[in-house]
């Protein structure tokens, strides 16, 4: 098990960038974590202190300041046959999760037993979302989580500049059903979620079904992120895991864990993060260890 602690600040960067649509000038977000040479978190920054680019073409940060913004968590349910041992257990940690989570924090549930299925979109609406959770069932066959991460991301987080995004997945690691002509577009978008700023927290049921596929993507996806991670055989312990981590998320809103970033560091697949590409002036980004 691992729990990531606070290493850097968050800064919301807000740009002036051109609208496809309306054809004028419209502020938008971008999350940038900060640190010193040391890794210490810088906190006395302003917008000159920034540079920012996108698609090669320079912005002009108009603001720059800590970022206060609401997390949206998009919370991965497996209701495959694989976790079908565990459907009461996670139930229940659904609703304990919810139940903790600061109530202007945005949370849309997926299940990804057999296709992956948008339950319930992003909302507030703790009720709602807590009978959602409640009246899941099994639906067999294996795991489609790759290709959920891909559509729910797509749909709701790419566009959400202004929401901290945050995946919370539960899963067994069973059959992997995701189409393989995705599998390249997955690899490519893995390796430039931390740089969006995005966290992942798997919790993964050990089994002895299927190839475990999707325990692979939970370990890349967490260690890429700095998020958490936890293998377990049985789910007992599953509700009070989760509650844990929402009181966690409710404490600190952006984790990275043993992973030093500055401002600016981009992966090398540009696309991945939309072309932005932000660095601080105070020193050359550094690629983490």
């Amino acid at each position: 098990m691992t729990w990531s602690s606070p290493r850097t600040r968050a800064l919301v960067v807000l740009l002036a960038g051109a609208s496809m649509a309306a054809a004028k000038m419209q502020p938008r977000h971008v999350f940038v974590h900060v640190v010193d040479q040391r890794g210490d978190p810088v906190t006395d920054l302003t917008a000159s202190d920034f540079q920012l680019t996108e698609g090669g073409v320079a912005r002009v940060v108009t603001h720059a300041a800590p970022a206060t913004d609401p997390m949206r968590i998009a919370l991965f349910l497996d209701t495959s046959d694989a976790a079908s041992p565990a459907l009461t257990h996670m139930r229940a940690a659904a609703v304990g999760f919810l139940d903790a989570l600061p109530p202007e924090d945005e949370v849309l549930i997926v299940t990804t037993g057999r296709q992956a299925r948008v339950r319930i979109q992003p909302t507030t609406d703790r009720r709602k979302l807590k009978e959602t959770a409640g009246g899941l069932f099994t639906d067999g066959a294996g795991t489609v989580l790759m290709d959920g991460l891909l559509e729910v991301d797509e749909r709701f987080f790419k566009k959400a500049d202004d929401r901290w995004p945050v995946f919370v997945i539960f899963t067994s690691d069973g059959t992997e059903s995701s189409a393989a002509a995705h599998e390249n577009a997955f690899n490519k978008w893995a390796v430039g979620l931390g740089a969006r700023g995005a966290t992942v927290h798997a919790f993964v049921l050990e089994g002895n079904k299927g190839g475990g596929t999707p325990d692979v993507v939970a370990t890349t996806l967490t260690r890429n992120t700095g998020g958490r991670y936890d293998m377990m055989n049985t789910t007992n312990a599953l509700p009070d895991k989760m509650k844990a981590l929402a009181g966690r998320l409710a404490l600190d809103r952006v984790w990275q864990a043993g992973r030093v970033w500055q401002a600016g560091w981009v992966a090398k697949d540009t696309e991945a993060i939309r072309g932005l590409t932000p660095r601080a002036r105070r020193g050359e980004p550094r690629m983490p260890p």
